[in-house]
């Protein structure tokens, strides 16, 4: 009898546990900014997750760990003048899953977008154009558990990190080529260049190679462009790196025996990266 009291208890005691782990806690402090909680109870205490909601889109902060007491606390946590509610919702409840999955698609598209900006350039015009595409858009937030959404994130962002490589070694390998044949460099190849010339440590140090070895066709080419290219090129010109020789490319420019405004709004833009 004992025995079988042991298995009846157990069993009781493990599906409450299940139901546990199976249900969370929301609370939603809707504010310009709003502030969500979500706790997962785990036993006496549960594991809390912070977001923020702010122009669309959730932002997953600080996770933390609380007493489960918190529940029944009628002060609020985070404000003297506000009590915070909070209401059951099973884990996998499309409200829940709203929020955790959007926050886990924006945190993905915030870490590629700095691996691009620096590897292949601020708002790159073919990473953009993967990234914005209709194949590159997760929409269904509500439908699909965390974990099971964290699978689309994970392939998506293997797309990205593959398309942002590509790019990468194209850059690298023009790099090389103005690197090792200077006298390959024509106006037909200035002009390809600048049409994907991005703010990238590989595009920077091309754009340096070229001024010193070609810099008559350089001068040319920027005389050409129109008003808006031209001021758009300016805006790349003072992040160079510290192994940039800034005083050569100066005066290579300055020796060059054309009298060109532009030229010398160039001389006087290139700076090293500040700081």
């Amino acid at each position: 009898m004992k025995q079988i009291l042991i298995i009846i208890l157990s069993c009781f005691l493990g599906q409450v546990s299940f139901a546990q782990l199976d249900s969370v806690y929301l609370s939603i402090d809707s504010k310009l900014i709003s502030e969500i909680e979500i706790i997962t109870p785990q036993g006496e205490n549960g594991i809390r997750e912070n977001y923020t909601y702010f122009k669309y889109r959730y932002w997953l902060g600080e996770i933390d760990t609380v007493s489960m007491t918190v529940l029944d606390e009628a002060n609020a946590t985070k404000s003297k003048k506000k009590a915070v509610h909070y209401q059951k919702y099973g884990a996998c409840d499309s409200i829940i899953n709203k929020i955790r999955n959007s926050a886990e698609y924006w945190k993905m598209f915030s870490e590629t977008d700095k691996i691009a900006r620096r590897e292949i350039g601020y708002n790159n015009e073919q990473f953009n154009k993967l990234k914005y595409s209709e194949s590159s858009r997760l929409s269904n937030f509500s439908e699909k558990c965390q974990k099971e959404f964290r699978i689309e994130i994970a392939e998506l962002k293997d797309t990205f990190l593959k398309e942002i490589n590509r790019i990468r070694e194209n850059k690298y390998q023009r790099f090389t080529q103005v690197k090792e044949r200077p006298q390959s460099i024509d106006s037909t190849s200035i002009t390809s260049f600048f049409e994907t010339f991005d703010l990238c440590e590989t595009d920077l140090k091309t754009f340096e190679l070229i001024v010193l070895t070609n810099p008559r066709e350089f001068v040319d080419f920027i005389d050409k462009m129109n008003d808006s290219e031209f001021f758009t090129l300016t805006l790349k010109l003072d992040d160079f790196s510290e192994d940039t020789n800034i005083s050569e490319m100066k005066q290579t420019l300055k020796e060059l025996d054309i009298r060109s405004t532009r030229k010398n709004k160039v001389i006087r833009k290139i700076k090293k990266t500040k700081g």
